[in-house]
């Protein structure tokens, strides 16, 4: 294997918290495709990127036709195997009707799955048990409805085949609402003489009717009837008595259901033996799809294919590792990406970061070469989340909550980096906790004596405390955001833009901090500070000085005042930071309104009063730790997204998304027993 690495200046600089990425290109012999595209799929770390072709004797490289024709059938019928054994799948692992059971099987094994003569077998079995489990749902309700429609008639004595007229005379059957018979009778009177009604039979407010009418007057009685509720009645196909009819019906019910159970028992001993192999097949078989679609994304020759696509650097040895078995064969290239690339994004933060790796997703990832705001998210994200439940119980309830379902449960990777986060939310409500002496919102005399110590802050007491703390820590963060903005315009060398835009605007915020704070000493700051806010903003001294222009400098003067009007702003902003002060206070005040009631109901005698506040202790923290995490992971997001990104973050970048094995509902183990999943689901 040729291995050539070809370094090229980017303008972006080293891209931070982010992977650095190379383009790969792979040349090699047409013979040698499929065992490129194979390896390269089993590796998991090369995105292809499709081929822009310019030189006349490349073309696209198109899948095999009656390769991809077989493969989708094969899937449709896996498919369709699988979701039927599911519904008959008994699952014994934990949580099994909330969490998607996951299939664990070598990659050996994954990769050896064929759908053979076996499991045609086992797929035309399944649906032939689906379609007869249809018929009989569908003879099901035929049969229910015939019943129904026979209970009025269930104690006529006619058989069926003889309800019929004679030469003269026609006979018709029918039923009405037993509340509108005599309306109906009343009409019939009124508007023709030859014609006779009889009651047969009743079922709850269903009349049964025989009609006879002389043939002469059949349409006038048809034409009355229509404009009544009476609704005409015919059995095609019965001869019977209406109650042997129905007899044999039941009977028919009673077969049905012995002959579905069967079935049934039949089906889940189908799901109970192949379901994990049928699903493990499915996801092998969309694999090989993918390694059969992602051809049209290569270019070739008569006798030479080209492979181009972007790698993590810190996967490149692992990419020549796995092409090793055809090193002789291929050239393999890696080049810096340049600036006309449209790179993908892969996030690189260390552990302790990567579960807030979950809200920049959740917002967009940035570009490749921008700035990661996970590592300026983390920590503002750590503590509003526990300052929005703040307790030493309610955290540590949510942390083991979060870890059992990490460890405890068959969860897929984003899942349990989720819980990651809700882990370290856990113990930042326990650090705020300790900080406000809230253990459960329990009350200072109800606490054992060493955790009645004086607290950093007391929250039903020092509310506008709580709330001065909160405005100064959203001062504080959407500062940070600011210097970020003024680092991105000096980054792409607007260094005048970051000056007078961006730290003018830090500059005012410093000067209005101190003046709050010492108004009778430092107050006639202010106006001077606004001034030159103006100045800076309106760059009416750039206007002056580097372009000469008196018409600029008078432009500039509006240019500032508009700036400055844009501060204003940032007041709603410093405002929204309230919100973690009130939900705290929210979470707390619930919990001591539980701790209340317990202790209201705990001296109902004979024990009943012990266990309903047990009761109402169990139930009402769980259902106000809850209800606080909602708006604990929501309204800390909120801030991050509204009051923080808006200030530097622009999202647009693309999650990398390797050519990789399918893994939505397994987990692949090498020989190892390392687990390794792919990145397409």
């Amino acid at each position: 294997m040729k291995q050539r690495l070809r370094p090229c200046e980017s303008s972006w600089g080293e891209p931070v918290a982010i992977a650095r990425m190379l383009k790969v290109s792979i040349i090699g012999h047409m013979g040698e495709l499929d065992t490129v595209v194979v390896l390269t799929q089993r590796a998991g770390a090369v995105e292809v990127l499709s081929q822009e072709l310019e030189a006349d004797e490349l073309s696209a490289v198109s899948p095999d036709p009656e390769r991809m024709e077989r493969l989708e059938t094969e899937i449709a019928d896996a498919s369709f195997t699988r979701d039927f054994l599911r519904r008959f799948r008994t699952s014994d692992a934990p949580m099994s009707t909330f969490v998607s059971e996951k299939i664990h099987v070598s990659r050996e094994e994954f990769e050896a799955f064929e759908f053979d003569s076996d499991f045609e077998g086992l797929y035309r079995e399944c649906e032939s048990i689906s379609d007869r489990l249809a018929h009989i749902e569908r003879e099901r309700g035929r049969l229910h409805a015939l019943i129904h429609d026979l209970a009025p008639w269930h104690d006529l004595k006619l058989q069926i085949s003889q309800w019929k007229g004679t030469e003269r005379v026609a006979l018709f059957t029918g039923t009405v609402p037993a509340s509108a018979s005599e309306n109906v009778r009343q009409a019939l009177r009124d508007a023709v003489d030859l014609v006779s009604v009889k009651e047969v039979g009743r079922a709850g407010d269903s009349e049964a009717w025989i009609v006879m009418a002389h043939r002469s007057v059949l349409d006038d009685v048809r034409a009355t009837l229509s404009l009544t509720e009476f609704t005409e009645v015919s059995f095609p196909g019965l001869e019977d008595y209406p109650a042997e009819e129905s007899a044999m019906a039941e009977e028919a019910l009673e077969q049905l259901a012995v002959e579905e159970e069967e079935l049934v028992a039949r089906a889940e001993e189908l799901a109970a033996e192949h379901y994990v192999r049928t699903a493990a097949l499915v996801q092998a078989l969309l694999t090989r799809r993918d390694a059969e679609e992602v051809r049209a994304e290569m270019a070739a020759s008569e006798r030479v294919f080209l492979v181009t696509g972007w790698v993590p650097q810190d996967r490149q040895e692992e990419l020549v590792s796995a092409l090793a078995p055809v090193a002789e064969s291929i050239d393999l290239t890696f080049e810096d990406p340049g600036p006309e690339d449209r790179v993908p994004v892969e996030l690189k933060n260390p552990p302790l970061l990567r579960p807030f790796e979950v809200l920049t997703d959740l917002y967009g990832r940035p570009r490749y070469g921008d700035l990661d705001p996970t590592p300026f998210v983390a920590g503002f994200f750590f503590l509003f989340f526990g300052m929005c439940i703040g307790d030493v119980g309610y955290g540590f309830m949510l942390l083991v909550a979060a870890w059992l379902i990490k460890n405890r449960l068959d969860v897929a990777p984003g899942v349990k980096k989720f819980m990651d986060l809700l882990i370290l939310g856990g113990i930042s409500s326990m650090i705020v906790g300790v900080a406000t002496r809230s253990y459960f919102a329990l009350a200072e005399e109800s606490l054992p004596q060493f955790l009645r110590y004086t607290p950093l802050i007391e929250p039903l007491d020092q509310v506008m405390t709580l709330l001065v703390i909160s405005v100064a820590l959203g001062v504080v963060h959407v500062s940070l955001g600011v210097c970020l903005k003024a680092y991105r315009r000096i980054r792409d060398g607007d260094v005048i833009g970051a000056l007078f835009e961006d730290l003018s605007t830090l500059v005012l915020f410093v000067v209005i901090g101190v003046v709050v704070a010492m108004p009778d000493t430092v107050g006639w700051l202010l106006p001077w500070s606004f001034g030159i806010a103006i100045l800076l903003k309106g760059r009416i001294i750039e206007e002056l000085v580097l372009r000469r222009s008196i018409v600029g400098a008078l432009i500039g003067v509006g240019k500032g005042l508009l700036g400055l009007y844009g501060l204003v702003g940032y007041a709603s902003n410093f405002l929204s930071y309230t919100r973690l002060a009130a939900l705290g206070l929210a979470s707390l005040l619930v919990g001591d309104v539980m701790n209340r009631l317990a202790e209201l109901v705990s001296g109902v005698p004979l024990g009943v009063g012990l266990l309903s506040a047990a009761l109402i202790l169990i139930v009402g923290h769980t259902f106000n730790v809850a209800i606080n995490l909602l708006g604990a992971f929501v309204h800390p997001t909120r801030l991050q997204f509204v009051e923080f990104f808006s200030e530097f973050y622009e999202a647009g970048g693309r999650r990398f998304t390797p050519l990789a094995p399918r893994t939505k509902s397994v987990v692949l183990h090498s020989d190892t027993g390392e687990q390794k999943g792919g990145a397409r689901t």
